[in-house]
């Protein structure tokens, strides 16, 4: 059975975009031509479109009409900073009750301690009220939650019901994992995939190569078909999010990105 894809919209973010449009409302139609079911719209680039005076609302709508869903949120920053922590959990709950996701993906931004441990406790309680879950995306960088084995800790200490793991091939690939550390997942465990490729890399800066410089899967050097078949051999059969981050194709007309996404993606998860 084929997985769902869905068209993650962090490319154009308004985090990565400065004073561009991110164009949420082309991105989901462009998403929905190409033939995504699913899509992720960034909360940065939603919460511009409400300074600007959109209304989540008419997205949701927008996206009802394309016969797309909204599956995951990104993001939400977690860490030590409380009250621009909880800021943010409020206005990611906003955001969820327009449009409904599955997710809400988020990154334990400094090393966990108590004020860490409640916040996620509130964020899980409160979009769990609302039916989506917390889905946490490990990065190579950051001071703890950096790998498998530090993510899956903090799920055993934290206990917030629904919350999982993003397997993201690119952090995945980066960071310390072994194949050994995927296989031992388990499957009840996994919130979702996020899929990409990567050439070699040019820099020791992890944060610009991952924002800046990712490809087309099956177009950089990851070994993406053990990764999906390693995937796969647990018995996953959920979505898998596209995100690919690259500034050669950041500008380029949402139609045609949203379609190579979906045409490089698509043959590795049919």
């Amino acid at each position: 059975m084929a997985n769902e894809l869905c068209f993650n919209c962090m490319n154009r973010s308004a985090y990565l975009m400065g004073d561009v449009d991110p164009d949420l409302p082309g991105q989901i139609d462009a998403a929905a031509r190409a033939g995504f079911t699913l899509i992720g719209p960034d909360s940065f680039s939603l919460q511009r479109y409400c300074d600007e005076g959109g209304r989540l609302e008419d997205l949701a709508e927008r996206i009802a009409g394309t016969r797309m869903r909204t599956f995951e949120l990104p993001a939400l920053g977690i860490s030590a900073d409380t009250a621009r922590t909880w800021q943010d959990i409020d206005a990611l709950v906003v955001m969820a009750k327009a449009l409904a996701p599955d997710f809400v993906q988020l990154n334990v931004e400094s090393a966990v301690d108590t004020a860490v441990i409640d916040s996620l406790h509130r964020a899980g309680d409160a979009l769990g009220e609302l039916g989506t879950r917390l889905a946490i995306e490990y990065l190579p960088w950051l001071p703890e939650i950096r790998n498998l084995k530090t993510t899956r800790s903090l799920l055993d200490r934290v206990q917030v019901d629904g919350a999982g793991v993003i397997v993201d091939s690119w952090h995945f690939f980066f960071s310390d994992d072994t194949w050994e550390d995927l296989e031992a997942l388990p499957l009840d465990e996994i919130s979702y995939i996020q899929f990409d490729d990567h050439p070699t890399l040019e820099s020791d800066d992890l944060v610009a190569e991952t924002l800046n410089r990712r490809a087309m899967p099956g177009e950089g050097h990851f070994e993406l078909t053990r990764f999906c078949q390693s995937i796969r051999a647990k018995g996953y059969t959920g979505p898998v999010s596209c995100e690919i981050l690259s500034d050669s194709t950041r500008h380029m007309p949402p139609g045609e990105f949203a379609k190579r996404v979906y045409d490089s993606a698509r043959p590795f998860w049919s």
